[in-house]
Order: structure tokens, then C-alpha cells, then sequence
């Protein structure tokens, strides 16, 4: 990614859940502001319909009127939750693709960053939130200097993977939040899986599920087309029978036969120290060592 000098201005927006105090990004706007951002708050941010942050054609207006507007050089999501899915019909993807930029978000924000991957090519960073990342106070050291060092333009050395299956591996990255490549699965929004280095975390899962749904997307078409797989951290996982297996039992079943590099236990997800990582973005993977480069 380019630069993005101080001073630029970024798009908030709040694509999924409605936020149920306004003060709870208080924190990460200013954590914004001392990067030397300004930020620039969407209409509905504030919004609530239903579950979400407004309806869905308000809550796509304010990505439309960003990825519009060219003196905003990034979107930045105000917290996860549930609904992106819902807006991605209503988003301008020939705007988009006109007018790159990055959107940062995690967790339900994975359905976001991979329509937007899918259908323009656009380049998002999976792994940070304001609101999640502020909810004990202050922002953890990893993720800002992963941050701090994509916003400066430069290279990102991440480690910390278990091998499961060792070996390196060059493609586009493709991922996030397993349930929600599950959803997107069937539709126009899923990106074709051809050369790409598959990136999967969850929380709140019961392991038969995470076996199953890691199975759904091996039953892909474009499944055998991938070069690697790195698997983050899967938090407050449920067994709910030892024949259910642990989390390190179904990613050691489901890896039994593939051929391709593949690394566990890596520092993604929804864990308080986390990498960010580019969804769409060019990366490099040293299952030997447990390493991702961009």
C-alpha cells in the first residue's frame, strides 16, 4: 500500500453492528488522530435498525460517499458484530474500483473486505477496529506497530505460526472470518481462490461446526487452486463431545492430505495481539518458520 501521509483525512464507517454507546471509539478516533489522521465520521455511523448501524442501503452510502470522495485515503470500521453481508448489493463496485483505498476492519468486516476484494480488486487490511481494539483502554503493541508500519508504506515481516505442513508459498491472501467465507460461498462476493493463501479464524464456535465448515470450502471448485493456508487463532471454542475433536485435532484432520504449506496457531484473530494482514494483498508464507511477509 501507498503511504498515507500525515495529515490525510479517513472514512468512518460502522458497516455492521450499531454501536450501543457513541463514546466507545472515542479512544480509537484519537489513537487516529495521534497517527496524524483526521478522522471524518460517516452520517450513519450512529445509525441503529434492527441489529445493525442503520439500514443497508445508509450504511453502503457512507462507504459509496468515501471511496467517492478523493481527499479520504482510507475506511476505517468502527467495530464487527453482524450485517456487512446485507450492504454489499447496494455498494458502487465500478466506484470502488476507480478509487482505490484500503478498508480496515476484523471479524464481521471479513464479508465486507472480501466483496470489495472480489469484484474490484481493492486491497483491505483484516485486523483492526476501533472499538475492539480499544475496549481495556489503549490499543496493544502489536497491532499498532503492524499498523503504524502498513499506514508508512512499508514492508511487514509477521511470525509466530506453528508448522503444520512446512514449505514457502507466494499469492494474493484471501480470508478472515471462517463463518463468514461460509456465507459469502455461492455468491458473486467470494473471490476466486486461484494462487491464494488462505487466511481462517473464528470465535465462538463449536468445533463439529469449524470441521464443517472448513470442509465446505474444501468442496469448493477453485479449493486445489490455493498455495497455502494460515490459520489464526480460534478463541472460546466450544467441544461439545470429545468425538467433536479439538480445534488442533480438525485443522490436523482436515490437513492430512493436502500438499501445500500450511501454518496454525498464528497471531490473527480475535485475540488482543494480532497481526494485520492484507486481504487481496500480495504475501509471502514460510510455513518452515511460522512466517507471513508483505
Amino acid at each position: 500500500m501507498e503511504k498515507i501521509a500525515p495529515g490525510s483525512k479517513v472514512g468512518i464507517i460502522s458497516p455492521s453492528s450499531a454501536l450501543q454507546d457513541p463514546d466507545s471509539i472515542s479512544l480509537g478516533l484519537d489513537y487516529l488522530r495521534s497517527l496524524g489522521l483526521t478522522p471524518v465520521t460517516g452520517h450513519h455511523v450512529f445509525d441503529k435498525w434492527r441489529y445493525m448501524a442503520g439500514t443497508d442501503r445508509n450504511r453502503a452510502d457512507d462507504i459509496n460517499g468515501f471511496f467517492a470522495d478523493p481527499d479520504i485515503k482510507a475506511v476505517f470500521c468502527t467495530c464487527g458484530g453482524a450485517g456487512s453481508q446485507r450492504l454489499l448489493p447496494f455498494l458502487d463496485y465500478g466506484l470502488i474500483r476507480s478509487n482505490p483505498k484500503p478498508v480496515f476492519g476484523i471479524s464481521d468486516a471479513t464479508a465486507l473486505q472480501l466483496g470489495i476484494y472480489a469484484l474490484t480488486g481493492n486491497i483491505n487490511y483484516t485486523g483492526f477496529a476501533l472499538k475492539y481494539d480499544f475496549k481495556n483502554g489503549g490499543v496493544d503493541g502489536l497491532v499498532d506497530a503492524t499498523l503504524r508500519g502498513i499506514l508508512s508504506g512499508g514492508n511487514v515481516h509477521a511470525s509466530g505460526g506453528e508448522t503444520v505442513i512446512g514449505g514457502k508459498a507466494e499469492g494474493k491472501l484471501v480470508g478472515g472470518c471462517l463463518s463468514l467465507m461460509c456465507n459469502l460461498t455461492g455468491t458473486p462476493y467470494f473471490p476466486d481462490l486461484t494462487d491464494s493463501i488462505l487466511l481462517i479464524e473464528d470465535v465462538d464456535e463449536k468445533t463439529y461446526k469449524i470441521d464443517l465448515m472448513l470442509n465446505h470450502l474444501s468442496q469448493l471448485p477453485g479449493f486445489f487452486k490455493i498455495k497455502g493456508i494460515i490459520f489464526g487463532k480460534f478463541t472460546d471454542t466450544v467441544q461439545v463431545d470429545e468425538a467433536d475433536g479439538s480445534v488442533d485435532e480438525v485443522i490436523g484432520y482436515f490437513c492430512r492430505d493436502l500438499k501445500i504449506p500450511v501454518i496454525k496457531n498464528f497471531n490473527y484473530g480475535h485475540i488482543p495481539s494480532r497481526y494485520i494482514l492484507p486481504v487481496g494483498g500480495h504475501v509471502s508464507l514460510d510455513a518452515d518458520k511460522g512466517s507471513v511477509s508483505f
